[in-house]
């Protein structure tokens, strides 16, 4: 008798399959980021700009030992580099306002690179450094915010800004900001009605109402994220912070001398610092029209009043002719940053409190802390408060362990210590203030 046996075979299964596909996903997927033409082709233009910016730093400090000192036009604060046609052959053209480096043309750089834009500045240490403008692609800004120009010095690429101090909506009338619950100083009282959906609110960038304020710097990051009238949002960093400010001081429009009330120039009288007086001891309502800095502040550059009220606009332009209100003056803002209290920079002359530097943010600091310089305060470190840079408060001597949030900009009030670089480092990320508010980002 004949047995057949019956060979019986054996396929795969549907698990082995399945793992398979997965390990040929991932195998592809490291070829794919290994071999990713975008990513060389922009790893090569870094190099070269990198290349770039190195040769016009080398540049520059072979003229500091030749000459004794850099080139005058790069005093002061970070400006463009003079880049095209005749200004990088000597020609006659006037670089309006920018760095003309053509003194380094031929003997010192055959030619000053165009194809990227570049900045010069002074460093806390005297030295100058080239920096670039990152700039992000097809960035687009929703109303009520601004586009701000990116700085490699942050690296901090383009990003929207809110043009106004968050305020209150109705989900409903997104454009008209609130008016209640009134906190006593013009503001909203965010701790008796939160601004979240529940209440039929969320918060937008407009002019009209007033800012939101008792209100902590956790719920401030929750509102930029989740409670806004845009999406994608981020409660502004430290260093948006100093990216934009660094920008207004850099722009002869930001300026205002009462010996020259008609020239405005960088570095000469100072910066406008916002409401920041006492005549009005509430929070204003801003307006849709730039050209009213002064709205609402009862002052104005004037010979009737002695231009007495020049610090109190309320409006700054930055390089790209955008313009954002109250940056400093009317509410402190929160920033999206803590520092420990022994990590806080210090100074040699506090004030009456002990926590305050009076005689401005770089002359009476002899320690940056973990901040460090540029994180802090203006390009020039011979401008103080007297230049309305603003002052700087701390607690780390008080509280050396304890974790504070970032505060900038002044407030009504503030006086002499508002400005774009004022800064509060005493309160701790659940503090709550009447005349503290907020500002998102977009990136």
């Amino acid at each position: 008798m004949n047995i057949r046996i019956k060979k019986i075979k054996k396929g795969f299964t549907l698990l082995e399959i399945l793992l398979v596909i997965a390990a040929i996903g991932i195998l592809a997927a490291i070829v794919l980021v290994s071999i990713n033409p975008t990513r060389q082709i922009n790893q090569v233009r870094q190099a070269g700009i990198n290349s770039e910016r190195n040769a016009i730093e080398k540049a520059l400090q072979q003229i500091l030992i030749d000459t004794g000192s850099y080139p005058s036009s790069i005093e002061g604060v970070q400006k463009e580099v003079c880049a095209t046609g005749a200004e990088q052959v000597g020609g006659l053209t006037d670089c309006n306002g920018k760095a003309d480096l053509r003194v380094l043309i031929p003997d010192y750089i055959a030619a000053i690179p165009s194809s990227t834009t570049y900045t010069v500045a002074r460093g806390n240490n005297g030295r100058s450094y080239v920096n670039t403008t990152e700039t992000a692609a097809n960035l687009s800004c929703p109303t009520g915010y601004i586009k701000v120009p990116g700085n490699s010095l942050y690296q901090t690429k383009d990003f929207c800004v809110m043009k106004y101090e968050a305020k209150a909506v109705d989900i409903n009338n997104p454009t008209v900001g609130l008016l209640t619950p009134n906190t006593g100083f013009n503001t909203i009282d965010n701790n008796t009605t939160a601004t979240t959906s529940a209440n039929g609110r969320a918060i937008a960038s407009v002019a009209s109402g007033y800012p939101i304020a008792q209100i902590t710097q956790t719920t401030a990051i929750d509102y930029c994220a989740n409670q806004n009238t845009v999406s994608g949002a981020s409660l502004i960093t430290n260093a948006e912070w100093m990216t934009i400010a660094r920008n207004i001081e850099a722009q002869n429009s930001n300026w205002f001398n009462t010996a020259t009330p008609t020239v405005n120039q960088v570095g000469s009288g100072g910066l406008w610092r916002g409401h920041s007086d006492n005549s009005q001891d509430n929070v204003l309502v801003a307006s849709t029209d730039d050209n009213l800095g002064y709205v609402n502040t009862n002052n104005s550059p004037n010979s009737a009043n002695g231009w007495s009220g020049w610090q109190e606009r309320r409006t700054y332009t930055l390089s790209n002719g955008e313009t954002i209100w109250d940056l400093s003056g009317n509410v402190w803002e929160l920033i999206n940053d803590t520092i420990l209290g022994k990590d806080q920079p210090t100074g040699s002359s506090p004030g009456a409190t002990s926590r305050e530097y009076n005689t401005g943010l770089s002359n009476s600091i002899t320690n940056f802390g973990t901040l460090g310089r540029d994180l802090v305060g203006q390009s020039n470190p011979d401008w103080n408060s007297t230049q309305n840079m603003g002052q700087i408060y701390n607690d780390g001597i008080n509280s050396p362990n304890q974790t504070f949030a970032l505060h900038r900009g002044g407030g009504r009030g503030s006086a002499i210590s508002a400005g774009v670089f004022a800064m509060i480092l005493s309160y701790a990320p659940s503090t709550r203030g009447s005349i503290i508010g907020f500002r998102c980002v977009l990136r």
